[in-house]
């Protein structure tokens, strides 16, 4: 079932495509601007305050702060391996999405992290990997793409995991200079072999010791000196120190056509559809490159453009963001990441089963943008048995989740007949109505005739609210940015 945009608010249509989850509290924000391009605005200045619990957020993974040094003590000594460094970067990653305030920040967070694309728990790069994701992808998220580039080729995590600190005068490596290139800026069709060596030689010279925490350290006496071509940009390279021209040919890369189309043409199929409209990708693409790289514009033209009303509702969540705006819209609330029973790690648990966990791509392409990988049998029955397990009103209730009490997510006045429920739950999970279709497989999921009566909430059993509101989740709009 697909639904025109044109039919649906225009704030609840922002709301679904440009955050994690539509909550009360999300409804609220935004019904205090003046339009959704306002709220727009007030997200990119990230302008009111976090909230409370979101703020906290943090002070859950503090180990994850431990210095690049202790982190590989640490880990060599079995006490606290490289997985579990991994899994709490997930953890703090998931529990921002599900509590923060600034949705599209988190959002955008993702975007850039799936582009830059650095696993965690990868043996040679995990102990930068929390810090990489602080200083390079959360600090530059709303900024400009040529200074968050610069900033990961000269971050320890980039070139240890892509091997740039191996790369030499007599040992040329030119992995990194090669995902520059293909995954990180203009993509496979717009360069040659002859580019890939030239950027290799001007990447030279970085070193890194596990004494420095967000910087690669650099070494003269390693740089390969020489004329070097990428891309129509030239640079003698006669220095010994060859950072001044790499930040050059870095910022010709990150401000080229085909590298503002690339990461136009994936912003608009993360938020939009798998085939965007040329038009919009256009727009989008010039608003990048006039604005010298920087984020807002490109969002700006994104939203205002009107292949964004226009498009239907087929954008299909990747299985972990689904399991998060289940979160969101169900109302739990993650408090704590105290042992393995707290819920956020549970729910890492959950991510893992359901095939999507953030940063677990094994390949430094990252997780795939469009929705083919994410649509087969399994998945959509595991990510079934997830919305049923998470939409039960006792949910993990003793482990460092706050639940919303059952009656405060039901009608007010009763009595209510089934179909009544079933419309006021899709409404309130999803923001749109119950068609025939939802309210015969809630019916057939409760056992119950659509006309049944219920008294009072009360009268609805645990059993029943479960089964009600896991069905709405599992609907096929359900799934559905």
């Amino acid at each position: 079932m697909s639904l025109s945009s044109r039919a649906e608010p225009a704030r609840d249509l922002f709301a679904r495509r440009l955050t994690y989850g539509v909550t009360p509290a999300l409804r609220r924000d935004m019904a205090g601007y003046s339009s959704p391009t306002a709220w727009v605005e007030a997200q990119l200045d990230r302008a009111e305050p976090e909230y409370d619990l979101a703020a906290t957020v943090p002070l859950w993974f503090v180990a994850l702060r431990n210095t690049p040094a202790l982190a590989q003590l640490l880990d060599s000594r079995g006490v606290r391996p490289r997985y579990q460094v991994g899994l709490d970067l997930v953890a703090q990653t998931l529990a921002l999405r599900i509590l923060s305030r600034h949705q599209l920040y988190e959002a955008m967070c993702d975007f850039w992290s799936n582009l830059l694309y650095i696993p965690v728990a990868e043996a040679r790069s995990f102990a930068w990997r929390a810090d990489f994701d602080s200083t390079v992808i959360r600090d530059h998220a709303f900024g400009r793409f040529p200074d968050m580039l610069a900033a990961s080729v000269e971050h320890p995590a980039m070139a240890t995991y892509l091997s740039n600190d191996l790369n030499a005068k007599g040992a040329i490596n030119e992995n990194l200079g090669r995902e520059l290139l293909e995954l990180h800026t203009v993509g496979r069709d717009a360069y040659d072999e002859s580019d890939v060596r030239s950027m290799s030689r001007l990447l030279t010279g970085f070193t890194v010791t596990t004494g420095n925490t967000s910087q690669c350290g650099y070494d003269p006496n390693r740089h390969q000196t020489g004329k070097a071509r990428v891309l129509g940009h030239t640079e003698a390279n006669q220095n010994a120190d060859g950072r001044a021209a790499l930040a050059r040919t870095l910022r010709h890369l990150a401000l080229h056509e085909a590298t503002a189309r690339r990461i136009a043409q994936r912003l608009c199929t993360r938020f939009l559809e798998d085939s965007p409209p040329a038009d919009l990708v256009r727009a989008v693409a010039a608003s990048y490159r006039r604005s010298g790289g920087a984020t807002a514009p490109m969002l700006r033209t994104l939203v205002k453009h009107p292949a964004f009303a226009d498009a239907r509702a087929t954008k299909v969540l990747k299985p972990g963001d689904d399991l998060v705006r289940a979160c969101r819209v169900l109302g739990l609330q993650p408090s704590g990441a105290v042992g393995s029973g707290a819920f956020i790690r549970q729910l890492v648990l959950m991510a893992q089963d359901v095939g999507q966990v953030s940063y677990a791509w094994p390949a430094p392409n990252g997780w795939p943008e469009t929705d083919a990988p994410y649509l087969n049998p399994t998945r959509l029955l595991r990510s079934w048995e997830k919305h049923y397990l998470l939409a039960a009103p006792k949910v993990a209730a003793t482990q460092q989740v706050q639940v919303p009490a059952k009656a405060t997510q039901l009608p007010s006045s009763w009595p209510q007949t089934l179909a009544s429920l079933a419309d006021h739950q899709s409404r309130l999970l999803l923001g749109r109505a119950a068609d025939r279709a939802l309210v015969q497989a809630c019916a057939s999921a409760l056992g119950r005739k659509a006309n049944a009566s219920y008294a009072s909430a009360d009268a609805l059993t645990d059993l029943e609210y479960q089964l009600l509101r896991g069905t709405v989740l599992n609907q096929p709009a359900g799934i559905r940015r």
